[in-house]
């Protein structure tokens, strides 16, 4: 996809799909917020830019950690997301403020310390010449700090269920590995170009494999089912099909065996990346 079809993506069912699943995805990714906010360390009084904030979840959390003194901006291309960040915003009194905008092309004044992004760097057309422009809104000597997704193989909350529905799907069309999307980012070598390139300088790549909790609740195997039903490459393959009946039963039984002490969690792995400006 381009820019302007990822807008168009992300401001249609999707978007709402996301806002709903919005608690669940927060949950789920609890290990890489974690480590993003560690690694990222907003400081009081600090200018924050968080690219594609979603639903605002770690722009919420770095408006605490620079206080009243400094700044918190999110961006994001998806209304319905940026609705529910603001709903969230309200509620928490949180000074954070939420803007509706393609990253690669908002020409706001920068001087930004910390320019942070989970998951939300992956799906652009032109990806250094996104970071250059990222580069151009930092302060001297400012921060970037991203979480980004290693190769789907390392991922297997992205890829089984693809897996157990293959009978299903039709097959594959063989895709540029590098085109924009979740795994667009999972070559660390590229990426490492890419920033030097843009001007970034003493990148480094920091693995951190996970357990990505897909199911929990009264009934975790079904709650599971409905995860990779929503979220994921499945889902969208699941959609365009039209199999979604056909998929429930074959996904609960395939997954039942990853079921203990009430959750239901697969393997997932990332790149925690840092560079300065």
């Amino acid at each position: 996809m381009n820019n302007a079809e990822q807008i168009d993506y992300w401001n249609g069912k999707v978007g709402d799909i996301w806002v709903l699943m919005q608690e669940r995805m927060d949950r789920a990714l609890t290990p890489v917020t974690a480590a993003l906010l560690a690694a990222a360390a907003p400081q009081a009084g600090e200018a924050v830019l968080d690219i594609g904030c979603g639903a605002g979840e770690t722009t919420l959390a770095a408006a605490m950690a620079v206080g009243e003194d400094g700044d918190a901006v999110g961006l994001d291309i998806s209304a319905p997301l940026l609705a529910r960040a603001r709903e969230r915003a309200e509620a928490l009194l949180s000074q954070a403020e939420f803007i509706a905008a393609d990253a690669t092309h908002w020409d706001e004044v920068g001087d930004f310390d910390l320019i942070m992004s989970r998951f939300g760097v992956m799906f652009f057309a032109d990806p250094e010449a996104a970071f250059r422009h990222f580069h151009s809104l930092a302060a001297p000597g400012g921060r970037l700090v991203f979480a980004c997704w290693q190769p789907a193989a390392r991922n297997l909350w992205a890829t089984f269920p693809l897996t157990v529905l293959a009978g299903l799907l039709p097959d594959p069309a063989s895709a540029d590995p590098y085109a924009a999307g979740p795994f667009a980012f999972a070559d660390a070598a590229r990426v490492a170009t890419l920033l030097e390139a843009a001007g970034w300088h003493d990148a480094a790549f920091h693995s951190l494999p996970f357990p990505m909790l897909i199911g929990s609740g009264e009934d975790p195997i079904a709650d599971a089912v409905d995860f990779n039903l929503k979220i994921g490459p499945a889902a969208r393959a699941v959609r365009d099909a039209g199999i979604g009946a056909e998929a429930r039963p074959l996904l609960a039984a395939a997954l039942n065996p990853y079921l203990a002490d009430g959750d239901v969690q697969l393997p997932g792995a990332i790149w925690l990346v840092t560079a300065r400006a």
